[in-house]
C-alpha cells in the first residue's frame, strides 16, 4: 500500500508558505510518498466562519496517513492554530512534525535563520561600510527574534564592532514597532544609524514607508534591510534588500524528520541548498530581478486575466438547479489550473447528502449540519450523477487512484457556519500547482452554493404558499379550487399518453354517525387514512382531490378498453372496508361513480361544475357493500367450482380470478353465501364423487383422482363425511 502523510497548512497562496509545500511534496515524491493536505479557504475572527472552516479537519481519517506535518505559522490566527494543535494531540496518534521554533508538544524543525542574519548583516559591513547599525527583531517571548538578534550580533563580532544593547529592539513582527523606531530617528530621540536590520519583510516595509513619511530617504540617509524574500519585498518602491531563505529545504528537512519518526530511518534530503541574499536597491545595491521571476509574474498575470474575465461568480449565480451549478463549476476549472497541468490534475465536489436541509432562509434557526459531515458523501460529477462514497475514504478511491505519487488539497465547502461538504483537487507527480486563484475558485463555489440554497428555500416557501392555497390543510391532497390549476397538466397528459381519461368520484357518508360514536378525532384520522389509501392505490399518475367533508375525486387515465378504474374502485374500497373492520368502529359505506372519457369537460371552467355534478351522482347511488358490488363475480365463480370439481381450486387462485386479496375474499365469500369457500370446494368435490360412484363404473382408484384426491384421503374424507365408504354408498344405492 502506497504510503500517505496528512500536511496541515495555511495560505498556500504566499510564496513563502507554497515554496514549503513544494520541498516536502518534492521529498515525498522522491520516496514514493503522496500527501493530503488540508487548508483553509479564509481565516476570519468570525465564530461562525471558524466553525465551518474548522469542520474540515472532523473528516480527515487519521487511519490512510503515517504522519502529520503541522505548519502553525502559515495561520495567521493563533485561535485556528491553537484548535488544530488541541485537536491533533486528543485525536491523531501518529507521527506528528511541527514546522516552527516550538519544542512542545511534537518535534519541530525550522531555518537556520541565524546564520543568514548574519550574511545579511556581514553584506552591509563589508559592501556599505556600515559600522552604527540597529537590528529590529520580533518579539522578545519568540525563540526566532533571539536567533535572528544573536546573527545580528554575531556579523559584528566578525568585524570587531562592538554591540550596544539599545540597537538590538525587539518588535512585532508587525508595522507598529517599525513606525516608532522611524519617529524616534526623525524626531532625534535615536540616533539616526547607517542602518536599520529587520528581522522580516513586513517591518522592514513599514520602517522605509514611515521614514519617507518624516523626510528621510531609503537608502541615502538610512539603508534598510528585511528577510523571508517576499513578493511585497520585491515590488516595493524602493525593493527591499532581503534574504530569500531556502523555504523548498525547510520542507525537504520537515519531511527527513518525518520519515525518521515513521520508519525509523535517517534519510538525507536529495536536494541540499542555501537561501539567498538579494541586493536591492534599500541597501543602494543595483536590483537584478531574474528573468525567470519575471516570466513567472506574466504567468500569474494571464491567469488573474483569465479569472477576471470568466465571469466565474455571474455564472455560478445563474444557475437554478444543483446539475447546472456542478457543470458550470467544472467547466470553469480552467481558470485555476495551469494549462501544463490539465492532464495531470483531477478535481471533485463532495457534498453531505444533507447539504441542502434546512430549507427555510431563516438564520436564526440552526436545522442544518453544522458539526462533520454525513457517514455518505455525494460526489457531484459533470454528466449529473451523484455517486456515493463513505466518508471514510474521504476521496472516491476508484476515481483518484494513481500509480505515481500524489497530493490532494482538501478544503471546506460551507458558508458560514453551515456545512455542506468539502472539495479536493488533486495533482499527480506535481509538487506546485496550487495557486491563489484555486482558493478564489473554492469561495466562489461556497457562495454559489449558498445562493442555490437560499433560491431553493425561497422556492420551496412559495410552492408551500401555492399548496396552502390549492392543497387540504388536513389530508394533503389537492383542494376542489385547485383543479382548474392542475386541469392543463392533466390533459396534456393524457393526450401524450395517448390513453383514455376518466374520474371517480367517490363519497364517505354517514361521518356524522362516526363522530357521535367516537369523537371527530375518529373521524378525522378515518379522512386521513383514506387519503393516503387513495394515495398509495393511485399508482399510475392519478391526480387526486378532497371536494368536501368526506368527498374525494380521482382523476386518472387508461388505455383504450381497459376496465382499470373499476380495478382501482375495487381496491380502495376493500382497503377501506379492511381498515373499518381492523378499527371496530361504526361501518360506513363508500359510494362512487364514474365518469368516462366522452363525458369529461374540455375547458378549465367546466372542471368544477362537472366535477360537483359527478360528485352528486355518486351520493345519489344505493349504499353497496363488498359482497353486494362483486356479489355477481361471486355467483360465477361458485358455480364454476361446482361445475368443475377436479379442478384444483384454491383461495389464493379464486381470488386472484376476481383481482382482490384472498383475505378479502374469504370474508366477502362468507358473507355472501353463508358458507366458505373452502367448504365450497370441498362439498363439491365430494357431491361429484358420489355421482360418479352411482353413474359410472369407474374405479375407485379412478373417482379419487377425477375428483382431485390420492386413494388413501378420498377413501377417510368421505367415511368421515358420509358414515360409509364408497363402496358401501355404491352398493347401498344400487341395491
Amino acid at each position: 500500500m502506497q504510503k500517505r502523510i496528512g500536511i496541515i497548512i495555511g495560505k498556500i497562496y504566499k510564496e513563502i508558505n507554497r515554496q514549503h509545500l513544494c520541498g516536502i511534496l518534492e521529498e515525498a515524491y522522491a520516496h514514493g510518498v503522496s500527501a493530503y493536505v488540508f487548508t483553509l479557504t479564509e481565516e476570519s475572527g468570525d465564530s461562525t466562519i471558524a466553525v465551518g472552516e474548522r469542520n474540515l479537519f472532523s473528516m480527515i481519517n487519521f487511519s490512510m496517513l503515517d504522519g502529520i506535518l503541522f505548519l502553525p505559522y502559515t495561520l495567521s490566527s493563533t485561535p485556528y492554530s491553537d484548535y488544530i494543535q488541541r485537536f491533533l494531540q486528543e485525536n491523531c496518534s501518529l507521527p506528528i512534525v511541527r514546522v516552527g521554533t516550538e519544542t512542545q508538544p511534537f518535534p519541530s524543525i525550522w531555518y537556520h535563520d541565524r546564520s543568514e542574519m548574519a550574511e545579511i548583516t556581514r553584506h552591509l559591513i563589508v559592501h556599505h561600510g556600515c559600522r552604527n547599525m540597529i537590528c529590529l527583531t520580533g518579539q522578545s517571548f519568540q525563540t526566532v527574534s533571539h536567533e535572528r538578534l544573536a546573527g545580528f550580533r554575531d556579523a559584528l563580532d566578525e568585524a570587531g564592532i562592538p554591540f550596544r544593547e539599545e540597537n538590538g529592539i525587539f518588535g512585532d513582527f508587525w508595522i507598529y514597532t517599525a513606525q516608532n523606531l522611524a519617529r524616534e530617528i526623525a524626531d532625534g530621540i535615536r540616533p539616526k544609524p547607517d542602518a536599520v536590520v529587520c528581522a522580516n519583510d513586513t517591518m522592514a516595509i513599514a520602517l522605509c514607508d514611515s521614514l519617507k513619511e518624516h523626510g528621510l530617504n531609503v537608502p541615502d540617509d538610512i539603508i534598510v534591510t528585511g528577510y523571508d524574500g517576499t513578493l511585497e519585498a520585491q515590488i516595493h518602491v524602493p525593493s527591499i534588500t532581503t534574504y530569500r531563505t531556502s523555504w523548498r529545504q525547510l520542507g525537504r528537512n520537515a519531511y527527513a524528520l518525518l520519515h525518521k519518526l515513521i520508519t525509523g530511518e535517517v534519510i538525507e534530503p536529495q536536494v541540499q541548498e542555501r537561501g539567498t541574499l538579494m541586493c536591492r536597491k534599500s541597501c543602494g545595491c543595483v536590483e537584478n530581478i531574474a528573468q525567470e521571476e519575471q516570466l513567472k509574474e506574466l504567468s500569474y498575470q494571464q491567469m488573474e486575466d483569465s479569472f477576471l474575465d470568466s465571469n466565474l461568480s455571474t455564472h455560478l449565480l445563474s444557475c437554478n438547479n444543483l446539475d447546472s451549478f456542478v457543470r458550470t463549476m467544472y467547466d470553469n476549472m480552467y481558470v485555476f489550473l495551469d494549462p501544463a497541468y490539465y492532464d495531470k490534475q483531477q478535481f471533485c465536489l463532495c457534498l453531505c447528502d444533507d447539504w441542502d436541509t434546512g430549507s427555510m432562509p431563516d438564520y436564526s434557526f440552526h436545522d442544518y449540519r453544522t458539526q462533520g459531515y454525513s457517514e455518505q458523501m455525494m460526489l457531484m460529477c459533470y454528466n449529473g450523477n451523484h455517486l456515493s462514497f463513505p466518508l471514510t475514504d474521504m476521496v472516491p478511491t476508484d476515481l483518484m487512484r494513481s500509480e505515481i505519487p500524489t497530493v490532494t488539497f482538501f478544503t471546506a465547502v460551507h458558508f458560514q457556519d453551515r456545512c455542506f461538504g468539502y472539495s479536493a483537487l488533486q495533482f499527480r507527480g506535481v509538487a506546485d500547482g496550487f495557486n491563489a486563484h484555486y482558493l478564489r475558485f473554492c469561495r466562489e463555489v461556497n457562495n454559489g452554493l449558498e445562493f442555490l440554497r437560499v433560491q431553493n428555500a425561497l422556492r420551496s416557501l412559495a410552492y408551500h404558499n401555492l399548496l396552502t392555497q390549492v392543497r387540504d390543510t388536513m389530508t394533503g391532497l389537492y383542494n376542489l379550487k385547485s383543479l382548474p390549476h392542475i386541469w392543463v397538466d392533466y390533459v396534456r397528459n393524457v393526450q401524450e399518453s395517448g390513453e383514455h381519461a376518466f374520474w371517480v368520484a367517490l363519497s364517505i357518508t354517514g361521518l356524522y354517525r362516526l363522530t357521535e360514536s367516537h369523537g371527530s378525532l375518529a373521524k378525522d384520522k378515518l379522512l386521513v387514512t383514506f387519503s393516503e389509501q387513495m394515495q398509495n392505490v393511485c399508482s399510475h399518475g392519478e391526480k387526486c382531490l378532497r371536494a368536501g367533508e368526506g368527498d374525494f375525486l380521482i382523476l386518472g387515465s387508461e388505455p383504450a378498453s381497459s376496465h382499470y378504474h373499476n380495478l382501482l374502485v375495487q381496491n380502495l374500497r376493500e382497503q377501506f372496508e379492511q381498515h373499518q373492520n381492523a378499527l371496530g368502529q361504526t361501518h360506513l359505506p363508500l359510494q362512487y361513480a364514474i365518469a368516462l372519457e366522452e363525458r369529461m369537460p374540455r375547458a378549465p371552467q367546466d372542471a368544477e361544475k362537472a366535477a360537483l355534478t359527478l360528485l352528486s351522482k355518486a351520493k345519489a347511488t344505493q349504499p353497496t357493500y363488498s359482497e353486494q358490488l362483486h356479489y355477481a363475480d361471486l355467483a360465477d365463480l361458485r358455480r364454476s367450482i361446482y361445475k368443475n370439481p377436479e379442478r384444483d381450486w384454491s383461495l389464493a387462485m379464486c381470488a386472484e380470478l376476481l383481482n382482490i386479496s384472498s383475505s378479502y375474499f374469504h370474508r366477502i365469500y362468507q358473507k355472501a353465501f353463508g358458507v366458505s369457500c373452502a367448504s365450497d370446494i370441498h362439498r363439491s368435490k365430494l357431491e361429484h364423487a358420489k355421482f360418479l360412484l352411482l353413474h359410472t363404473s369407474d374405479t375407485l382408484q379412478e373417482i379419487a383422482g377425477k375428483c382431485g384426491y390420492d386413494y388413501s384421503h378420498f377413501m377417510r374424507t368421505f367415511k368421515k363425511e358420509f358414515g360409509m365408504t364408497p363402496t358401501e354408498y355404491r352398493r347401498g344405492k344400487n341395491d
